[in-house]
């Protein structure tokens, strides 16, 4: 449960943070609205790249360590049934490798966006002026193996998870 707390707060904070610094900084908004305007593809993927972050880091962040919070409270504390042995191991996997997979994927991403949105500035507000290509090929790709390798590490945390899940679940 505190996982979800925990990934609640961060991905709230992380919202207003970035809604405080489009309203503290209107030259900031006025380049970005600039850039998507000039390159309409640019606005693709910023909007894919925010609703990409929001949909994993909420959905399997906030919502996953929730739900997995409910199911491990429900076989435990309703049905008796305690994790031991193995499938506590498993239990500890899941908790660590989803929750370290899933911040880890979401933040490469965010910092991948930013480095990307700062590229395809024009040079005269401090930017590369770079095209999409550009910065897909120099910056954005080499992230993509770190993303990779995150959201590996959550599908085996889930998974590991799952197997715990059904020993103790199967337990007499």
């Amino acid at each position: 449960m505190w996982a979800a707390v925990a990934h609640g707060f961060i991905a709230t904070a992380l919202g207003l943070a970035l809604a405080m610094a489009l309203v503290a900084s209107p030259s900031l908004s006025a380049v970005e609205i600039a850039t998507i305007i000039r390159i309409p593809s640019a606005g693709f993927v910023e909007l894919a790249a925010l609703f990409a972050f929001f949909a994993m880091y909420v959905v399997v962040g906030v919502l996953g360590a929730g739900v997995s919070s409910l199911f491990y409270h429900h076989v435990e504390v309703v049905m008796g049934k305690m994790y031991s042995g193995g499938a506590k191991i498993l239990a500890w996997i899941h908790l660590v490798l989803m929750n370290v997979g899933i911040a880890g994927a979401t933040w490469t991403m965010i910092y991948a966006g930013y480095l990307g949105g700062v590229e395809l500035w024009p040079t005269s507000q401090g930017g590369l002026g770079w095209s999409m290509d550009q910065v897909a090929e120099q910056v954005v790709i080499q992230f993509v193996p770190i993303v990779g390798l995150m959201l590996l590490l959550t599908g085996i945390g889930a998974l590991a998870g799952g197997i715990g899940f059904l020993i103790t679940y199967r337990k007499k």
